[in-house]
């Protein structure tokens, strides 16, 4: 029986890919058809069409050492077409799916460091054609891969050309191979021969009629063929054979290989019979000539119990056993007897089997029946109670796995007198269990424990120096644990930790009641690496403080956490941060010093938010210049006139900017939509004002006359007048203060148009949130995929008063107007005064339906205007009105 293994995959599906993400230093290379991974030296070219055709490989940075080519058509490869690869020192080259028909002569004779070479998945490529190619290849060559090419048959001299030279491992795997015999091999010296996933059914024709010996074969992967024998036999033409690989085979019994008269002796160390139909028991009499076998794998087969590995004077037929895997078995109860015999076992996994009890791996005087264990596997046994779950007499054990059980205590690693149990302890995995509860002794007598994960779990709360005890603990998951609402002070006061992953637990950091910013890592100040991905992480001045004790952070991660902005000394004491990755958030901008004392800074990552404008002052030159990665990736960039700048520098630069420049595309202005910033044609001389006329016109202006010069201005300063007196009336209210105002969570809610978000989160927010005042705004404070009818009605009941901010986008948009209906019933119960409107742009008339005009008929509008005495009027209202009281009566403190 398994349970949540489905959810296993997903979530370390999702993880992986968030945190490998975060600094895959990859860039478009190659004449922009292949992706270049500076860091592994790989380049990878792709066709997106099964139909391309690429002529000739292109030139690639002279880093690169492997270079994969696949789905695309190549008919024909020359020394021509693989020019560009010799300037490369290339060890690496796969030739994948490229419908390779013809192969000219001595094709790879320039690649003279080719180590490894791949030519797959060409059904029309002939063996005769393959052999011609390989003449005079590298004598480096070490390894060659030729699967899935479709040969039923294979020519006895295909190798010929490649006799002479180092070739120890040959991958001829997903070919159907129905006559292969070893004259296919026989001038070669492999090391490892895969024929998996093939038609292969014969072991023994892999020796020729005078069983000449293969000295120097030691692998031997027959995974998924139609073997279904195995005798002694073979080990006196595969003396050195090591490893033998029959997974997925169906042999329907343990192989017969110590029943042969013979009595050749083999060096057989590593044997994997997974899912080869093997059931109930295994008798000795299987294994009494396996004296050097190391590593056992029976998962997947229906046995009951452990083989018997003692002969019957009770001595070990397996004595250099080593691992030992028995996972997805039928095993429930686990004979201790069985495991007298593996005195030399260092690991063992029973993961995905429903076991009654748990293991006593223990004799009856107390002392190890496994006294090298070091590794134990119980991940989804079904484990329920944990009480006697100690293993007094596993003293050497350093890695425990019980995930995916269903126990809600940690268990206990110490005795009655405080001593440990497992003081060798270096990881523990209890991530998917049902643990609730953790204490200030749940993590006693683990000295040496060095790894813990605590992900999906259902903890509630992390008490102050929970983990403290851990004295070399250097690792710390915490993630996709939904149920965890509080850290208390001093959680994570541990001062050997050197890297924290607390992920995707949906934790808000801006609530400062479940957690403390100034204390919650002022005792963990050693952390290298930081991932806070998948959180609330504030944009306010709680962001410094939370980070500030972590001077020697290297690398930081907050990924998807509903960041809108950067407050601008969120950074200001990391100044050996080296790697910095804020992708997939709603960042819009940020003030010019945000960025300004990472001066170690070399890989800044910030795809997948909403960055319109990159200029020459959101990043200090000499930061910027010094970085070796920047990622700028689908963001919707406004390519006008401020981004003429970027586009220059993105060509000039040595910096490696991520996904460039496939994935750098404009949004506006419509004429742009969707082209590559590449494609930005204007200049700086065309954004400058070029009017010859204007003097002209202002001379013409004055004439016109006094009269109309008048009527201008008073209709052009009408808005701020009213403004004023709107303000004139606010202040003879004369109120200061609400006594009631703890009962709203949110001073205001802001209903906005998404067209209009650049100015709600450079001006409103920020101008409101400097006061004092506590703002509710959907894209940040709404729990992503919730139901967004339910929490913008939970937003207004929960604030005191609501901003709306008209436009002409919001006339249009179907949300807002929805929300203004909720608006009209708001001031219908509770009074003009809960709402606040503001005129931000004129609303066009076929945009004015009813509601909206009677809205602006009724309802007093503070109207926008930018700068000088007009905008700080139009601020002073705006936030006076909103200061003001509520309903009728008022309860609150007259202004002294």
């Amino acid at each position: 029986m398994m349970f949540g293994n489905g959810a296993l995959v997903i979530r370390i599906f999702v993880y992986s890919f968030c945190i490998k993400s975060a600094f895959t230093f990859v860039s478009q290379c190659g004449l922009e058809v292949c992706l270049c991974d500076y860091e592994k030296q790989t380049a990878n070219c792709r066709g997106k069409d099964r139909h391309a055709k690429l002529p000739f490989i292109p030139a690639f940075p002279s880093g690169i050492k492997e270079v994969v080519i696949r789905n695309f058509v190549i008919l024909d490869v020359t020394k021509k077409m693989l020019g560009n690869l010799t300037k490369l020192s290339l060890s690496v080259l796969r030739l994948r799916n490229l419908d390779i028909r013809h192969m000219e002569t001595e094709s790879f004779q320039s690649l003279r460091k080719l180590k490894v070479l791949e030519i797959s998945m060409n059904t029309h490529l002939l063996q005769t054609t393959l052999t011609k190619a390989l003449r005079s290849i590298s004598p480096e060559l070490t390894t060659l891969i030729l699967s899935s090419n479709g040969w039923k048959w294979i020519n006895s001299d295909v190798f010929s050309g490649v006799s002479l030279v180092n070739l120890r491992t040959l991958d001829m795997s997903k070919n159907k191979l129905s006559n292969f015999t070893g004259k296919v091999i026989k001038h070669l010296n492999l090391t490892t021969l895969d024929l998996s996933s093939s038609n292969f059914n014969n072991i023994d024709v892999l020796c020729d009629e005078n069983n000449k010996v293969y000295r120097h074969l030691e692998n031997l992967h027959l995974r998924s063929t139609r073997v279904r024998h195995i005798s002694q036999s073979i080990f006196e033409c595969l003396p050195q054979l090591r490893t033998l690989d029959l997974q997925n085979t169906k042999l329907g019994h343990f192989p017969e290989i110590c029943f042969s008269s013979s009595n050749f002796p083999n060096q057989l160390r590593n044997l994997s019979l997974t899912n080869t139909g093997i059931s109930n028991t295994v008798s000795e009499r299987y294994c009494r000539c396996m004296s050097r076998l190391e590593a056992l794998d029976l998962g997947k087969n229906a046995i009951t119990d452990l083989p018997e590995f003692c002969n019957q004077s009770g001595e070990s037929n397996v004595p250099a056993l080593q691992k030992l895997h028995l996972s997805y078995t039928t095993i429930t109860i686990l004979n201790k007897e069985s495991f007298r015999c593996l005195r030399s076992l260092k690991s063992l996994d029973l993961s995905n089997n429903v076991l009654r009890e748990i293991p006593d791996l223990c004799d009856k005087s107390g002392n190890s029946l496994t006294p090298t264990l070091i590794s134990l596997n119980l991940m989804n046994t079904s484990l329920v109670p944990l009480k006697t779950f100690n293993f007094p007499c596993l003293s050497k054990l350093e890695n425990l796995d019980l995930r995916f059980n269903f126990f809600r205590a940690i268990p206990v690693f110490c005795d009655e007198s405080g001593k440990s149990f497992q003081p060798n302890l270096r990881q523990l995995q209890l991530s998917n269990t049902k643990i609730k509860y953790v204490f200030n002794n749940s993590f006693n007598c683990l000295p040496s424990l060095k790894k813990l994960d605590l992900s999906s779990t259902e903890i509630h709360h992390l008490p102050d120096n929970v983990f403290s005890p851990l004295l070399s603990l250097s690792f710390l998951q915490i993630g996709y644990v939904k149920t965890l609402k509080k850290l208390s002070n001093y959680a994570f006061n541990v001062s050997s930790l050197h890297t924290l992953k607390f992920i995707f637990n949906d934790f808000n950091f801006e609530d400062t009641s479940k957690f403390s910013s100034n204390t919650l890592f002022q005792f963990c100040s050693n952390i290298k690496i930081l991932h806070l991905s998948g959180n609330h992480f504030p944009t306010g001045v709680l962001a410094s403080k939370l980070l500030k004790p972590l001077t020697h952070l290297k690398q930081l991660v907050i990924q998807s956490s509903r960041m809108d902005t950067i407050h601008r000394n969120t950074f200001e004491s990391l100044k050996n941060l080296e790697k910095l990755s804020l992708q997939q958030n709603r960042i819009i901008g940020w003030t010019n010093d945000v960025f300004q004392n990472l001066t170690n800074l070399l890989h800044l990552n910030l795809n997948l938010n909403k960055i319109a404008v990159f200029n020459q002052t959101s990043i200090p030159p000499e930061i910027l210049n010094k970085l070796e990665t920047l990622g700028l990736a689908y963001n919707p960039f406004d390519c006008g006139c401020d981004m003429i700048w970027f586009k220059r520098w993105c060509q000039e630069t040595n910096v490696t900017l991520l996904n460039f420049p496939g994935e750098y595309s404009c949004k506006t202005p419509p004429s742009m939509l969707r082209q590559s910033i590449l494609a930005l044609r204007i200049t700086e001389e065309d954004c400058e004002v070029k009017n010859p006329w204007i003097l002209i016109v202002i001379a013409t202006s004055v004439s016109a006359g006094i009269l109309v010069f008048s009527s201008i201005s008073i209709a052009m300063y009408l808005p701020s007048i009213r403004n004023f007196v709107y303000y004139i009336r606010l202040r003879r209210m004369g109120y200061l203060k609400l006594l009631n105002d703890q009962d709203f969570k949110y001073d205001t809610y802001i209903v906005y148009s998404e067209a209009d978000e650049k100015w709600i989160f450079r001006k409103v927010l920020p101008k409101l949130e400097s006061e004092g005042l506590r703002v509710c705004i959907p894209d940040r404070e709404f729990e992503i995929g919730a139901d967004k009818c339910t929490q913008i009605e939970n937003a207004f009941r929960d604030s005191k008063k609501i901003l709306v901010i008209l436009s002409n986008e919001f006339a249009k948009d179907e949300w807002c107007l929805w929300q203004e209906n909720v608006v009209e019933e708001r001031l219908r119960q509770r009074g003009d005064s809960t709402v606040v409107f503001v005129l931000y742009k004129n609303i066009n008339s076929r945009n004015m339906i009813a509601s909206l005009h009677r809205t602006i008929k009724r309802q007093r509008m503070i109207t926008w205007h930018e700068g000088g005495t007009r905008e700080a009027i139009f601020w002073k209202v705006v936030i006076l009105a909103l200061e003001a009281p509520i309903g009728e009566p008022p309860i609150s403190i007259a202004n002294k």
